[in-house]
């Protein structure tokens, strides 16, 4: 029976994907492990390292199905190891006697941790794809709107004119650069461990790297000549990666948030059809799917901070590192990738509400024009007159409560200086927008250009997906 949120079979798919949890599932990782052995058996059969009929029938054998697993989990309930009671299985289902020839000259390690890597491939591979795809759509969505006005807001308070087409590209920036990421690291992390037990290879023979190579090419990874047993930094570094992807969905996410506020109203995230956002309240549109990518995250570095931790072994092997990690990617994968598909959702149906958006920057009565006309005066008075007098001026109009332009108008030193077009100007910060649109357009086309030499996937993922 499902005990973690992961595997909810009631309510699935809350902090877990489908396709996620099945490269997680536990009778596939243990397939994987049988792979893994099927694949060493079938090339040192072929070198003449064990009996060409052994590693037949250890390659016929090793499927779990075909594996007494009732046996196998007794062997657990009674077992301390990770592996032997599988094991245990596949050389009781072997005939002849060919079970001996099982798991030769490996250790437990070595197959664990190549089964782990084949996990971490296929999520990489996975979130590589989606994250195209949120930057293709996010692409469409700064295009659209890389003339729609909008307050920009620093340190919480409203401070120039922006539009949502570059608060966009912004997060589009972080968005590329977490795809190259990947693709850089994908080549590191796709390799395989068949190092024997402190790293030596003794147990494998004369022929022990050409055994490693090609069990390794047989399952689809590179083969690292020195043993990373206990040297994890390409793991911290996919888990650095994964946390560094997983913040920036949570920055959009809690912008998202912020602006669907009732009182800003800027944003908001899409409604599913039937969704009720409370118990109590019948008119709440609650922004849930932003509040669990926000929490997906949290948890998420946490988890990079024990792995990271767990990269500090002792001597050859350090179990205590090993099943700290173990235990850790699983979750850091899929709540990642979880995260990542409800950002799809999230932007793919958001709502933009342009007319509050335009609304919000007239909220101030203007005050918010204050840096125009700052720069307007300073050919006249100098900067810093300007300054003092527009602030002066900027406290004036919020503490009576008239506008800006009027503050202005009434004020005997600079009221005459400036004339019927520039006045006009106070009443409409939405001119007043620099270079957004140029900075937009100019990031799509750099992105568009990058996108081009992007491979259409970073590898397949597990046939049994």
């Amino acid at each position: 029976m499902p005990a973690h949120p992961i595997d909810f079979e009631i309510n699935p798919a809350v902090f877990s994907t489908v396709e996620l949890t099945q490269i997680f599932d536990e009778k596939a990782r243990y397939q994987r492990w049988l792979d893994f052995e099927a694949a060493l058996a079938k090339v040192q059969g072929e070198m003449g390292v064990i009996p060409q009929e052994a590693a037949e029938e250890i390659g016929r054998k090793a499927k779990l199905e075909l594996l007494d697993l009732e046996s196998v989990h007794e062997g657990y309930l009674h077992s301390r190891n990770s592996l032997m009671p599988l094991l245990g299985g596949l050389r009781r289902a072997c005939g002849k006697g060919y079970g001996e020839y099982v798991h030769y000259g490996a250790t437990t390690q070595d197959v664990i941790d190549t089964a782990e890597i084949l996990e971490v491939r296929a999520t990489v591979t996975i979130l590589y794809r989606d994250l195209r795809v949120l930057e293709t759509i996010c692409l469409k969505l700064a295009g659209n709107h890389r003339t729609t006005p909008m307050a920009a807001r620093t340190h919480g308070q409203q401070a120039l004119p922006t539009t949502l087409g570059l608060k966009v590209v912004i997060w589009l920036g972080e968005i590329r650069r977490h795809i190259e990421r990947l693709k850089h690291i994908f080549p590191r992390i796709a390799v395989g461990q068949l190092s024997g037990a402190v790293g030596t290879m003794a147990a494998l023979g004369p022929q022990a790297m050409k055994i490693a190579k090609g069990t390794l090419n047989l399952l689809g990874l590179e083969y690292s000549s020195v043993a990373w047993h206990n040297s994890r930094d390409n793991i911290g570094e996919l888990a650095s990666i994964f946390s560094l992807l997983v913040t920036t969905l949570a920055k959009i996410a809690n912008e998202i948030f912020q602006l669907q506020k009732t009182e800003i109203g800027e944003l908001m995230e899409p409604v599913p059809a039937g969704s009720v956002a409370s118990s109590t309240m019948p008119h709440k549109k609650n922004p849930v799917i932003c509040q669990r990518v926000v929490a997906l995250s949290r948890h998420v570095r946490s988890l990079t901070g024990t792995i990271i931790e767990s990269m500090a072994h002792e001597h050859e092997r350090d179990g205590r590192c090993l099943w700290s990690e173990w235990l850790a990617v699983p979750q850091l994968c899929i709540y990642t990738g979880t995260a990542l598909q409800y950002m799809l959702d999230v932007t793919s149906g958001l709502e933009v509400r342009a007319d509050r958006m335009l609304a919000n920057l007239h909220l101030q009565k203007n005050l918010i024009t204050s840096e125009w006309l700052l720069f307007r005066l300073s050919g006249t008075i100098g900067k810093m007159r300007s300054l003092e007098k527009l602030h002066e001026l900027s406290n004036k109009a919020m503490d009576t409560g008239t506008s800006f332009k009027e503050a202005v108008m009434n004020d005997p030193e600079i009221g005459s200086l400036l004339g019927r077009e520039e006045m006009a100007c106070l009443d409409q910060p939405e001119r007043y927008l620099g270079h957004a649109v140029q900075i937009v357009e100019q990031a799509i086309e750099d992105i568009e250009r990058k996108r081009e030499l992007d491979p259409e996937t970073l590898g397949e993922t597990d046939e049994r997906l």
